[in-house]
């Protein structure tokens, strides 16, 4: 019987590429920056002029609420977000990078690039949208369990 298991793989390769990436100045400078946290900074980023809630980060990083709580209080008080009302929903907050985050993100930009690159090496682009593909499989075959 073959001993490979996928999720232990993809925990392991997950691992070293969160360390690849940690590996930026703002890391090595801030003990309070996390992984995570860089993470849900390139999330923001990406996500543009958009409205971020607090419901967004939960869904995107399948967290609970009080996890996300606590992740972004932590990305407040370390400078790198606030936390807006919004007018239309007192209930609501809105998150807003900073210019502490901007900094971070050309130094998560780079990072990335470079640990991309690495991990690309010697893959033909149909074997990258092979493995794309497989991804999206062994989302949509996990999303069964929920």
């Amino acid at each position: 019987m073959d001993q490979r298991h996928i999720g232990y793989a993809v925990q392991s390769l997950n691992r070293c590429i969160g360390q690849a990436l940690n590996n930026i100045p703002a890391m090595r400078e801030n003990e309070n920056l996390t992984g995570i946290q860089v993470w849900i900074l390139n999330f923001l980023f990406r996500r543009g002029e958009r409205e971020t809630f607090q419901r967004d980060v939960e869904a995107e990083f399948h967290v609970r609420r009080s996890t996300a709580t606590e992740l972004l209080k932590q990305m407040e008080r370390g400078g790198l977000i606030r936390r807006v009302p919004v007018g239309y929903d007192a209930r609501l907050k809105k998150i807003e990078l900073t210019e502490y985050a901007g900094e971070v993100k050309k130094q998560l930009d780079e990072q990335i690039r470079r640990t991309d690159g690495l991990l690309t090496e010697g893959f033909t682009e149909a074997e990258l949208d092979q493995f794309f593909r497989f991804v999206e499989r062994f989302e949509s075959n996990l999303a069964k369990l929920t």
